[in-house]
């Protein structure tokens, strides 16, 4: 049996209201909200955000695929990258996947294939997006931010795969150039008639076909929306009752491109009962879906597994998003690393690796040669650092050149041992307190000539 056999979500804390973009614009003012990444982030950070939680509990994964039209490199691995933040061994495979909007479904049919011949016992996928629409565009009302991951295997499986189907088409719809930075789109009636619901039900009937289905045995449609509404014409073409389609969460998060279709998936399973048929459909130049049965499995698993959001933030004014969301592309020009450099603290500064001392077991960072608390010098050994721990003292700095101030550093006393230093964000600066309980977050933390500088920070835990 080969399947899912867990899952996770990450929507960030920003949320700004269509409101507010209207009234920037002099437009009629729009319901819901949408959910915008930090200042800090991008899809990667996101992509890493919605992994850990697997890694942490299922252990490493043989495989990680990485699912993004935003990823922040044309030339290099967002897939890797994560793989090292997540601390998995040098021999996962990884892969990088872009290009369509439906690129999650395929990196999914990737990873099932993968686990089905035996190339791999278990892989991640994980989709994240943080797309960049043209300021005054329907895109920026739309488009939101968020990351979604599941673990396929072949052991503990909570939902079989039961059939797979794709279709191709070279439709012009959304698209962007590699100078451009924001997407192009021909949105409109046609768009969505003879786009996107002539390709989703064709994949919706081949799949229901294979199986022999019947369209009301459909538990749950997780049916990926390019607006919050068009899922709502493939389902009653497909003949699926408007009740077993899941929601986009078009009012609270967004159209979230190419993570669609997992966070549709996450959240479907989240209510799934052992038996019910789920089909899952991505859309993007084509079309690309699963039919999945949820197993006895599923209903024993601890759930909901899907991230609590109660800690969301408003961004309160147009100008303040704006700004959050050029502030590091307007940062760079810095000196760069040389890859020497870079490599050496890898494990310290990405891997997030201490000391641990074999005489008195004090953990230490950064790494030491020599343990501050006993003086041993032999025998210390790396250790990974706990991700959660407790603000043991900060400061907060108003005179610092920050997009938001006022910038908040902190020491963090990690669980497991160890003192870690850094700066704190998704914080509103009034509540941070000594004690106050944190996790530690991959962010961009700086721009140079060419590259992004990732570091972790820290923020209150939900």
């Amino acid at each position: 049996m080969v399947g899912l056999t867990d899952y996770s979500c990450y929507i960030p804390r920003g949320r700004l209201a269509r409101s507010t973009i209207a009234a920037a614009w002099g437009a009629a003012p729009r319901p819901g909200w949408k959910a915008v990444r930090g200042f800090d982030e991008d899809s990667l950070t996101l992509g890493q955000a919605a992994a850990w939680p697997l890694i942490q509990r299922n252990g490493p994964a043989g495989a990680l695929y990485f699912a993004s039209t935003s990823s922040p490199y044309w030339q290099r691995s967002a897939a890797s990258l994560i793989a090292a933040a997540c601390d998995l061994p040098p021999d996962v495979a990884t892969a990088d996947l872009g290009g369509s909007l439906r690129s999650a479904a395929t990196a999914l049919r990737a990873a099932f294939d993968a686990v089905a011949a035996g190339a791999r016992r278990h892989a991640l996928v994980v989709a994240a997006e943080s797309r960049d629409p043209a300021p005054e565009s329907e895109q920026e009302m739309a488009f939101g931010d968020a990351a979604a991951a599941v673990a396929v295997g072949a052991e503990e499986v909570i939902a079989e795969l039961a059939g797979w189907a794709a279709r191709s088409d070279d439709f012009l719809d959304e698209w962007r150039r590699e100078a451009d930075p924001h997407v192009h789109s021909l949105a409109s009636k046609f768009s969505l008639r003879g786009g996107y619901q002539a390709n989703v039900v064709a994949v919706g009937r081949k799949l229901l076909e294979q199986a022999a289905l019947e369209p009301a045995g459909i538990a749950i449609a997780a049916l990926a929306s390019p607006d919050g509404e068009a899922h709502r014409a493939a389902a009653r073409a497909l003949g699926i009752p408007p009740e077993r389609l899941q929601d986009p969460r078009m009012n609270d998060a967004g159209v979230t491109g190419a993570a669609m279709p997992l966070l549709l998936l996450a959240q479907a399973l989240d209510r799934a009962r052992a038996g019910d048929w789920i089909l899952a459909i991505g859309y993007g130049d084509g079309a690309e879906g699963f039919l999945l049965r949820a197993t006895d499995r599923l209903e024993r698993m601890e759930r909901p597994r899907l991230a609590p959001e109660a800690l969301a933030i408003e961004v309160p004014t147009y100008p303040l998003y704006r700004k959050l969301r050029e502030s590091l592309r307007q940062r760079g020009g810095g000196t760069e690393l040389s890859n020497v450099l870079w490599q050496r603290e890898e494990a310290e500064n990405i891997r997030l690796r201490g000391t641990l001392c074999p005489r008195c077991g004090r953990v230490q960072f950064p790494r030491t040669r020599v343990c501050a608390g006993c003086r041993n010098s032999q025998g210390l050994a790396e250790k990974p650092l706990g991700r959660r721990g407790r603000v043991f003292t900060f400061t907060r700095d108003f005179l610092y050149d920050a997009p938001a101030s006022p910038n908040i550093m902190a020491v963090v006393d990690l669980e497991g041992g160890g003192r870690f230093l850094c700066q704190m964000t998704d914080a509103d600066p009034e509540r941070v307190e000594i004690g106050m309980e944190v996790e530690l977050v991959l962010r961009r933390l700086r721009e140079s000539a060419s590259m992004h500088h990732y570091y972790w920070k820290c923020r209150p835990r939900s």
